[in-house]
């Protein structure tokens, strides 16, 4: 795990979740188009394993892309870092215990 700086980590995230939003526009536009498109342009008479074209592309082609889609983004968009910054951790679970117990 590379060792990462604070500013390092955010343009990280950042490009993580542009790359999450991408792959989510392209998945909704294959359902859309496979569903729809589809249907529009060859209509219900497209059959595959006597069920509509549309109805297999629209729903299986969809999950068969995402799961594509999601396995790129970990090989080649994320990465493994640790979120800690290395500063020390405040227990602030008794505060209110004594002396800045408002009443």
């Amino acid at each position: 795990m590379k060792k990462m700086t604070y500013k390092e980590k955010f343009v990280q995230m950042n490009k993580e979740a542009k790359a999450s939003w991408i792959v989510t526009a392209i998945i909704i536009a294959f359902w859309w188009l496979g569903g729809y498109g589809v249907y529009q342009v060859w209509g219900a008479d497209w059959k595959i394993f006597s069920l509509p074209a549309w109805f297999l592309i629209g729903t299986c082609g969809t999950w068969i892309l995402a799961v594509v889609l999601v396995a790129v983004l970990v090989k080649k968009i994320f990465r493994n870092f640790d979120l800690d910054d290395g500063a020390p951790v405040v227990d602030v679970s008794h505060r209110d215990e004594e002396g800045g117990k408002k009443q």
